[in-house]
């Protein structure tokens, strides 16, 4: 059977109800055998800053890459978004239809798993009213943006105008979905003294409405009946239960789950809508004993329905685990009550006998394993307490004091595995958030070595509870302001990974495919059934993508994680950008440098060059004979008349490759401007101006015979000698302006010569 990789767009843990979405679509996929890849969008919990710009990147790296099939919970993405419907949906749209299935909306040409809110909302409204008999009924709804809280709030008012019933303004309030509304409750209650029943749109609101009648000293389902909505695993275990509709992310990212491996199969969509249901638990004053009641029951059979009970107490404690904790908790379950039961038959047989149903032991035996992300103590706690009363009315009196003192000491070790639970839960996250802020703190102090700081990176993964990561970086980071569609780069560079505790950094920077990322990292030989895809993002920049296993994103400390893990990385490119700015500069400094002191016509030194070269020569020829020398081109104004600039400047280049072949030895040779050049050049025991002058006329002579051009070339030199001393670094100019003379007198000789002749 074909292994499917299903994405899950980024959904935070932290949060009861996506958290239930999740478990849905992990365990429906851990159980066909397919692996989850959770696509994270690196949103801190409950932040709604830059919700877009998350979404459309972890959506545009969730089409990039080899995903055989797509899950979006288009709700979830509304309610990021403050409620935007539309937006929401735009960024929907941006996943290929042909393997993307999208939950709680409907959008055309898309597969849609849908929730119908009315049917247990009008199941629990009947319920309050009709069965209860509630008149004074109030309702806190959520956001008035969200499509599932207008169509809870519409049952509301159908049925209660249906059965004739008031609905004034005071008893209807907004609060919000994930809670935190107290003071709508306080609102509700103060200007309804007289109110019977709170219906809420959310368990979250409700868990809020017991709080605020307990700090007034109500009792719920007695003073005030409470009933909620998405019945999350500790409502049942609320006191009283919480009566709710059942509908339940678990349920609706399991049907998601089912649709998106039956798109891989090629088949026609099967589930488009996932019903609600009302379950009336105690909060409402009813079937507060329902439970005590069913157990008596059960312990009346024979023979003992052992396999019952432990279906129970499973599915109270482990509502949503997947099956392989299932079977190892269910194990462990049958040998807890095959011992509790024999405590029980060693009392009646001997009723002086000390003995306890439940020991530390065998408590502390049955939690274990590793359950944290799925394990409901305090369901396990209603559950056993519920037996005990449930045995307590099924005993003989004369057990009766004994049965209540099990129940205590019950109470007491319960509390105290939930106080240690509890407490080991605060230590791990404060030991990993600690970890998560100081993660690239080792790794940025050798920032002047990439390879070394990419391999303490990766070994940090360890210590935030994630036991194989793989990064890879973009060939150029993509800035994602404002985009609808990043500029994304068909490949990746690997910077390497972390497995099984060995670090190993990729010194091979071949670029890999974007598209055969998951193909890469998880290979088809292993069964991985879950992991993380992220975006390393520095601010609006994505850097590059990370692969973690598990779906470690659990948490907003992980995921704060790697947007310090973005940080880290923008860094070490920054650091790297700084050097390479730097040799840039200093290469671009030597080029102005040379650039500032050549003649850009014939590539000579110009006047500041040749008056720092001569500067610099000066002391290797001290007490040596030298001569400086000018230069003049005869006739250019002449050939810039006749045949042109573009000619002049030839002659201008021919004349200083003649000079630099007879000049440019150990001396320096320069263009001042125009047809003047100007040399110093140190004389041997064989040299002298008269030399140099020939030198120069043998060389012009030359260049005319052998080039055929329109031109002739004439060189007239004008020189001073001297021998080189402490002085002559002061005489420079006085010796060029004398040598300057010179060049004139012989061009007025010249002339004067051409003149008589003629």
């Amino acid at each position: 059977m074909a292994r499917y990789r299903i994405g899950l767009m980024g959904t935070h843990a932290a949060i009861d109800y996506t958290r239930t979405i999740r478990l849905g679509v992990q365990n429906t996929l851990e159980e066909a055998g397919h692996t989850m890849v959770i696509v994270a969008d690196l949103m801190p919990y409950f932040t709604h800053t830059d919700a877009e710009e998350h979404l459309r990147v972890a959506c545009e790296i969730a089409s990039r890459i080899d995903l055989d099939a797509i899950i979006v919970p288009a709700g979830c993405f509304a309610v990021h978004l403050s409620g935007n419907n539309e937006k929401a949906l735009e960024i929907v749209r941006t996943l290929d239809p042909a393997r993307t299935i999208v939950m709680e909306r409907a959008i055309p040409g898309y597969r849609c798993v849908n929730k119908d809110n009315v049917p247990g909302m009008r199941e629990c409204m009947r319920h309050l009213i009709e069965t209860c008999g509630f008149k004074r009924i109030a309702f806190i709804s959520g956001s008035a943006t969200s499509q599932g809280a207008r169509e809870r709030e519409s049952v509301y008012f159908e049925e209660m105008a249906a059965h004739g019933l008031d609905t004034p303004p005071s008893l209807f309030a907004r609060g919000n979905f994930t809670g935190d509304c107290p003071e709508v409750v306080e609102q509700i209650l103060d200007n309804n003294p007289d109110v019977e029943a709170i219906a809420c749109a959310t368990d979250m609101i409700a868990y809020d409405a017991y709080d605020v009648l307990r700090r007034r000293g109500l009792v719920v389902g007695e003073d005030v009946a409470i009933t909620g909505f998405d019945d999350y695993p500790r409502s049942a275990n609320q006191d009283p239960p919480l009566s709710t509709v059942h509908m339940t992310g678990y349920d609706l990212g399991a049907a998601a789950a089912r649709e998106a491996i039956r798109l891989c199969e090629g088949s026609e969509q099967r589930e488009q809508i996932v019903a609600s249901t009302f379950i009336a638990r105690g909060s409402c004053g009813e079937g507060v004993r329902n439970g005590i009641e069913h157990f008596r029951e059960l312990l009346r059979h024979r023979p003992f329905p052992q396999e019952e009970f432990v279906s129970l107490f499973l599915s109270a404690t482990l509502p949503m685990a997947g099956r392989g904790i299932r079977e190892d908790f269910r194990k462990r379950m049958d040998e807890f009550l095959h011992k509790v039961r024999a405590a029980y038959v060693r009392h009646r047989a001997c009723p002086h006998r000390d003995d306890l149903l439940f020991s530390s032991q065998d408590l502390s035996a049955l939690f274990r394993s590793d359950y944290s992300q799925h394990l409901s103590l305090e369901g396990f706690h209603t559950m056993t307490i519920t037996l005990l009363e449930a045995l307590l009315e099924e005993s003989p009196q004369e057990d009766a004091t004994w049965v209540i003192e099990q129940i205590s000491h019950l109470h007491l070790r319960l509390s105290r595995l939930l106080i240690t639970a509890q407490q080991t839960t605060i230590l791990t996250m404060d030991k990993r958030e600690w970890y998560t802020f100081h993660m690239a703190d080792d790794a940025l102090r050798r920032d002047d070595n990439p390879a070394v700081a990419h391999e303490l990176l990766l070994g940090e993964f360890s210590k935030i509870g994630i036991n194989a990561a793989a990064l890879f970086l973009l060939p150029e980071s993509v800035v994602s302001i404002g985009a609808r569609a990043l500029a994304l780069s068909d490949t990746l560079l690997p910077v390497g990974s972390y497995r099984q505790g060995k670090v190993e950094v990729a010194h091979d920077t071949r670029p890999m495919l974007l598209q055969e990322l998951l193909a890469e990292t998880l290979p088809q030989d292993e069964a991985v059934d879950v992991c993380t895809v992220s975006g390393i993002m520095a601010g609006n920049e994505l850097l590059g993508i990370a692969v973690v296993d598990g779906g470690s994103l659990s948490d907003n400390g992980q995921m704060m994680a790697f947007l310090n893990l973005g940080f880290a990385f923008k860094h070490l490119q920054m650091i790297a950008s700084d050097r390479e700015m730097n040799q840039l500069l200093n290469k671009n400094n030597l080029l102005l440098q040379q650039q500032s002191q050549h003649d850009e016509l014939t590539g000579l030194l110009n006047r500041r060059g040749f008056t720092n070269g001569i500067q610099r020569l000066l002391p290797d020829y001290l007490g040596c004979r030298a001569a400086i020398l000018f230069l003049d081109l005869d006739g250019l104004k002449t050939i810039n008349d006749t045949l042109g600039h573009d000619v002049g400047d030839e002659v201008i280049r021919a004349t200083a490759s003649v000079l630099k072949e007879v000049l440019g030895g150990e001396g320096l040779l320069c263009r001042l401007g125009g047809d003047e050049f100007v040399s110093f050049l140190p004389l041997g025991m064989a040299l002298d101006m008269q030399s140099v002058v020939e030198n120069v006329q043998t060389a012009t002579d030359a260049f005319n015979a052998t080039h055929d051009v329109a031109y002739q070339m004439s060189i007239s030199v004008g020189g001073v000698e001297f021998v080189v001393d402490g002085q002559t670094r002061e005489r420079i100019s006085e010796l060029m302006v004398e040598a300057d003379t010179r060049l004139y007198e012989m061009k007025r000789r010249r002339k004067q010569s051409r003149r008589y002749a003629s």
